[in-house]
């Protein structure tokens, strides 16, 4: 499974840009501001959420400090499998299903 990157502009908000996760050339996610200061990661294909450990500090905006100290992580897994949107849940369909 190969996992790239492109850059696009939003659907709905033309000026806006956002950046494809493609599996296998297949977009299987998106990640897309949101607010000043965030992101956000949308795709009915995530299996796992998993925020990475070995981060112990609290994270300041600027404290001036020229340490490295671990930073915080969050794994994603994607499974991309087809779908449908039924009600308000993401239903996965086997192959023969299509």
């Amino acid at each position: 499974m190969a996992i790239d990157f492109r850059i696009a502009s939003h659907g709905f908000l033309p000026d806006t840009s956002i950046v494809e996760i493609l599996i296998d050339g297949e977009v299987a996610g998106v990640v897309y501001p949101a607010g000043e200061k965030g992101i956000k990661i949308v795709s009915a294909h995530m299996t796992e959420v998993i925020p990475e450990g070995g981060f112990a500090g609290e994270i300041l905006e600027n404290d001036g400090s020229t340490s490295w100290p671990p930073i915080p992580a969050i794994l994603i897994r994607f499974s991309p499998s087809p779908y449908v949107i039924q009600g308000n849940k993401v239903v996965i369909l086997s192959p023969r299903e299509e």
